[in-house]
């Protein structure tokens, strides 16, 4: 069911998203986009990732108790992380699934991770009260994640609010145990550095097993508000400093520049 195979880093001049990609994200939910960065460039970005959750805990090392996540996170190295809201691959990814018109609502973290995560999904934790707003998370996991080896697993489909209530009926019933590492139709995303996965944030999710400190980092993007409720979910789930529009080349400033003035005019009134 992934709709990409393995494939060398791509130029930034070519098509990200496929028509097929694009008709796989809308009715599974998700995608992996496999050598879009080369491992190279992950890494980089790795080592400041780490700095930065260094940094975050006083200096000293990370004891692999816990996991460690700093969100927002690229503000702490901007001159590292700001151009990936520039970069015509990570964008191409977020236009081709949310439109060109789409929104960066600023969400992102940085994260050092310990053991399992349960069953959930991004869009409002463990619960039937799912909206209609398709919105986007790219994940960039900086270490080889397999299955059982820390790599996303999915449930296709389950964005859809219909199927979403289903499996909240599902865990009330007994029968769908968020703590279990299987579910049936789970899909483990297996992952290589320089893989980004692309997964709507309604989609049920969870990861199991993997080395202790593996490194990942994520950005949140949102389909364009045409209704006033759909406006209100993305400035609830927006925020960033003014830094981030200092910077912008024009492709940035196009994905903040309407959020931007809406929260100002939110903010005065």
């Amino acid at each position: 069911m992934d709709a990409s195979s393995r494939t060398p880093a791509k130029d930034a001049t070519e098509s990200v998203v496929s028509d097929a990609q694009r008709s796989h994200f809308r009715t599974f939910g998700f995608v992996a986009f496999r050598q879009l960065f080369t491992p190279d460039e992950i890494e980089h970005y790795a080592q400041a990732l780490e700095r930065i959750l260094r940094r975050d805990r006083g200096g000293g090392d990370f004891d692999g108790k816990e996991r460690q996540s700093l969100n927002p996170f690229i503000e702490y190295d901007r001159e590292t992380f700001f151009p990936l809201l520039d970069d015509e691959r990570h964008l191409g990814i977020v236009d081709g699934l949310l439109g060109e018109d789409s929104l960066y609502t600023g969400g992102n973290d940085g994260n050092l991770y310990v053991g399992d995560t349960t069953w959930h999904t991004d869009a409002n934790g463990i619960s039937p009260n799912v909206h209609m707003l398709p919105c986007l998370k790219t994940a960039f996991y900086c270490d080889p994640v397999g299955d059982g080896q820390g790599c996303l697993s999915v449930i296709p489909g389950s964005h859809h609010p219909q199927v979403c209530r289903q499996l909240y009926e599902a865990i009330q019933a007994g029968v769908f145990d968020v703590n279990a590492p299987d579910v049936p139709g789970r899909v483990p995303l297996e992952s290589m550095p320089g893989d980004v996965m692309a997964f709507d944030h309604r989609l049920w999710h969870s990861s199991r097993g993997g080395k202790v400190g593996r490194r990942m980092f994520t950005f949140n993007w949102s389909t364009f508000p045409r209704q006033a409720w759909e406006e209100e979910v993305v400035l609830n789930r927006t925020k960033y400093g003014p830094q981030i529009w200092e910077t912008a080349g024009p492709r940035r400033k196009q994905k903040i520049a309407r959020l931007a003035v809406d929260l100002e005019e939110s903010d005065g009134a």
